[in-house]
């Protein structure tokens, strides 16, 4: 492998992940440019790659995606009625207003939410957790956060405490110029937990 710069170069003790390799092949083609941000950027884009396959397949166990669990559990999270507009849904979920009737419409049918009259607005409707949709959250959330806190083994509790800090003061950047990130998988857009890496 390459040689990395001085400030990239990795601990005797620490194995090299496939961001080092990039990296140091970027230092081998370009020695000139700065890929420090890389170092970050590219690992935050690969981390969520897997961690998003891994929940995924153990949401799958019930019929389930990451997306549609999604959408249970903020309806779950608001409390009794639990309910929320389909507006509200897609927008606090940063899905497009089609994605998110297509995962409505699928919910529906298997008897998880329902549409019922938004007693605010004659004419709206509001999408409501049946008890069946509340019975399947309840049962399926300590199986996913089980599967998120082993994904998390590797760091020490100290660890992840220090990396939820930088995250957020990462993310209070970002919402502080946008408050909710962009629909995914809009209009050809990659998808936002595309590895990075694999753009550059």
């Amino acid at each position: 492998m390459a040689e990395l710069e001085e400030s990239q170069t990795v601990p005797s003790d620490i194995a090299a992940d496939h961001v080092d390799n990039v990296l140091a092949q970027w230092a081998a083609a370009r020695p000139e440019l700065d890929t420090e941000p890389a170092a970050v950027i590219a690992r935050l884009g690969r981390a969520s790659a897997y961690a998003d396959a891994a929940v995924n397949a153990r949401l799958a166990d019930f019929g389930l995606t990451r997306e549609s669990f999604d959408v249970l559990t903020s309806l779950r999270r608001r409390g009794a009625p639990c309910r929320l507009s389909p507006t509200e849904l897609y927008r606090e979920l940063m899905r497009s207003s089609g994605a998110m009737t297509h995962r409505l419409a699928s919910l529906e049918r298997a008897g998880l939410v329902r549409r019922v009259p938004d007693p605010q607005d004659g004419r709206g409707l509001l999408v409501e957790l049946t008890r069946k949709g509340r019975a399947l959250v309840d049962r399926v959330a300590p199986l996913h956060l089980a599967n998120e806190r082993r994904l998390l083994a590797p760091l020490s509790g100290r660890e992840q405490e220090t990396l939820a800090g930088l995250l957020r003061k990462l993310l209070r950047s970002f919402e502080g110029e946008m408050p909710t990130p962009p629909p995914s998988g809009r209009g050809g857009r990659r998808k936002a937990h595309e590895p990075s890496s694999k753009r550059r």
